[in-house]
């Protein structure tokens, strides 16, 4: 996914009143933020990651509660070496958010960021 196949897709989102405006605004920092810190242009299976996030904004702005993933898959991730990188990125979600996200968001948020940035730097 590159930048221009995100704005079509936020757009659509957008378009049919699924994700705020400020949910879409959040998720393009997001996304130019994990560009920069792959080095790439193109980012590998982040479709389910950037799907996901702006959707998540929205919850949050309506306030809709999710549940938290299963513990083990919560944990795993946690043990992940590229869980500081997650845990980083979505520290610059909650801070261009300007509020703090709920838990349950977070660990799924560490789960898709971790497994994207895993798959996108593998290799290297």
């Amino acid at each position: 996914m590159n930048l221009h196949e995100l704005e079509e897709r936020l757009q659509l989102l957008a378009d049919q009143q699924v994700i705020s405006p400020k949910a879409e605004e959040v998720t393009l920092l997001s996304f130019k933020r994990l560009l920069q810190l792959l080095g790439k242009q193109d980012i590998d299976q982040a479709e389910m990651l950037f799907t996901h996030l702006p959707m998540a904004l929205t919850r949050i702005e309506n306030g809709e509660k999710v549940e938290s993933p299963m513990e083990s898959i919560v944990n795993q991730v946690k043990n992940s070496e590229h869980f500081s990188k997650a845990e980083e990125q979505v520290a610059c979600i909650e801070e261009s958010w300007q509020n703090p996200l709920p838990v349950e968001e977070k660990e799924f948020l560490y789960m898709h960021y971790t497994n994207v940035i895993n798959l996108n730097t593998e290799g290297k």
